[in-house]
């Protein structure tokens, strides 16, 4: 009986496999040194002591710190999106609400992503950031506002005028609940984060197009 024969793996393929993993470790490694120290404080050498490899090969992949941070967010809000359009895909009727528990879901589930998104470590704002390099990323939050707005407008809660509006006022809520939690001053109002949550979603569900 003859042998199966095992395909062999191109080398280029290979090679490709590696690039791949140096660099998801590379981000790894920055993501925990931009949540410790900011982007302004962290450096190349710190993220290469982190990710075991030398400076000179972390700059072979990334040209800037600034650059290599703008790929973990870039990232993370193409996670966010996709995993907000797995969420809302079946849920019929219930679209939005499914869409701003999603966005919750994840932040809550990955609370480095929120810090870094919104440059908790760097005063609140995008520090070093090239301008293109900030438009792309506003961009993508922003088509997670689309997202939500197309949910508000297939759940009959609002209008296509009005429904990006709507949107971004509802995640805009939502990432203050987001930071109160984060921060722990939801506590010092007496108030627990899943019922402030739930009071939210009812209210979105309540709401009519005019």
């Amino acid at each position: 009986m003859p042998s199966e024969t095992v395909p062999i793996e191109p080398r280029d393929s290979r090679r490709t496999a590696v690039r791949e993993f140096k660099r998801r470790l590379i981000q790894d490694a920055a993501k925990q040194i931009f949540a410790d120290h900011g982007i302004e404080a962290a450096s190349m050498r710190e993220i290469a002591l982190a990710a075991g490899y030398s400076t000179g090969l972390i700059y072979a992949y990334f040209k800037t710190k600034e650059e290599l941070y703008a790929e973990i967010l870039r990232d993370s809000l193409d996670a966010l999106y996709e995993a907000m359009v797995a969420t809302t895909g079946s849920k019929t009727g219930q679209r939005a609400v499914a869409a701003l528990r999603g966005l919750w879901d994840f932040y809550t589930q990955r609370p480095a992503d929120f810090d870094l998104g919104f440059y908790l470590h760097g005063g609140a704002r995008p520090a070093g950031l090239t301008r293109d390099l900030d438009h792309e990323l506003n961009a993508l939050l922003d088509r997670v506002m689309i997202h939500i707005g197309e949910c508000l407008v297939s759940d009959g809660l609002s209008t296509p005028k009005k429904a990006h509006h709507q949107a971004v006022a509802y995640a805009t809520s939502l990432f203050g609940l987001l930071l109160m939690t984060r921060t722990g001053r939801i506590k010092s109002v007496r108030e627990e984060p899943e019922l402030v949550l739930n009071t939210f979603l009812r209210a979105v569900t309540q709401k009519t197009p005019k």
